[in-house]
């Protein structure tokens, strides 16, 4: 196991702040002799970041996980079946058209919940920028799972293709996505924001965008808030109150197929606000508006598309599309 757990102080501060770690009374020092466990883990690294020790339970599930499918632990037959079927090698991927070297990547939820912004990014970014648009997972759910021989394959079919096709750089839209292949790619990796000419070109020009309310932050960007601080130039820090009383919005770590009500609680955490909700993360978006409808997107509110988000079979529906959808 990578985690030095033995270094535990018995404080306590991981099981308080962790949601998971209280419904069974451990801490992470008891969590390493729990593999049954190991994938009711969110991922979400609240524990790491109270702990005064620095034992970093994302890692320590992920060990978990490992030793889980190393014993001969079957996905498949345990309710990861259908996410394995759609994410091992993308079913819903298009790279039709590709003729540029910097490309558009929006990732899996994002055109999912929102396609109608999707649209008009893409077709912006071709027009005025010759940007081609690039449909496929970055691989993050098959990581999160530990399935090291998928990630690997994962890994490499992309940066095998990226350089076939002499893409260069990636623009993202999705913070998972952005941590993720950052870590995984031989390209450049940036997120829309840092682009200050495509922003300009994309953003209404109207009070009607103000962004006023509440924001959660997704889990990756707690740490170093590095997206955070990219949209500060086009948000009011003064006009949004930041959630910080729930840990994250249970999309992590494929956890919400083993702890459905746990990750139920949490969504219904996000009940207690009537103010809008402000995101950067599409995922948190289609997780939050289960229990709060009142969410958006800030890029969906920066390009004022007034676009509610889809739901239910729709989101899978709209992957579907995508990936018949010729680009010009």
């Amino acid at each position: 196991m990578t985690v030095n757990y033995e270094k535990c102080i018995n404080c306590g501060k991981c099981t308080k702040h962790c949601s998971f770690l209280k419904k069974y009374n451990i801490n992470l020092k008891e969590y390493a002799n729990l593999a049954h466990l190991a994938f009711n883990c969110y991922l979400c690294g609240e524990c790491k970041r109270v702990c005064p020790v620095d034992i970093d339970g994302r890692q320590l599930s992920l060990d978990l996980r490992e030793k889980r499918i190393k014993e001969g632990y079957n996905l498949y037959l345990n309710g990861y079946g259908a996410l394995l079927l759609e994410k091992r090698n993308y079913i819903f991927k298009n790279y039709a058209n590709v003729n540029s070297k910097v490309a558009l990547f929006p990732g899996c939820n994002f055109p999912a919940y929102y396609p109608k912004t999707t649209m008009i990014i893409s077709e912006k970014l071709k027009e005025n920028f010759g940007i081609s648009t690039i449909f496929d997972c970055c691989g993050k759910p098959i990581s999160d799972l530990n399935l090291k021989k998928e990630k690997g394959y994962i890994r490499d079919r992309l940066n095998n293709r990226f350089k076939e096709l002499g893409i260069e750089e990636l623009i993202l839209l999705c913070p998972n996505c952005y941590y993720y292949l950052k870590e995984n790619l031989d390209i450049k990796i940036s997120m829309i924001y840092e682009h200050d000419e495509i922003m300009e070109s994309l953003i209404f020009k109207d009070n009607s965008n103000k962004i006023e309310g509440l924001l959660f932050l997704p889990c990756p960007d707690k740490d170093s808030r590095t997206i955070y601080k990219m949209l500060e130039k086009y948000i009011d820090n003064n006009s949004l109150q930041e959630i910080t009383n729930i840990q994250c919005c249970g999309a992590g770590g494929c956890a919400s197929i083993k702890e459905k009500e746990l990750t139920k609680d949490l969504q219904d955490g996000f009940k207690a606000y009537d103010k809008r909700i402000y995101l950067y993360c599409a995922t948190c978006a289609g997780m939050i508006t289960k229990s709060n409808v009142n969410v958006e997107h800030i890029l969906c509110k920066l390009l004022n598309t007034d676009e509610k988000i889809s739901t239910g079979i729709a989101t899978v529906k709209n992957r579907a599309l995508f990936s018949i959808k010729r680009q010009r």
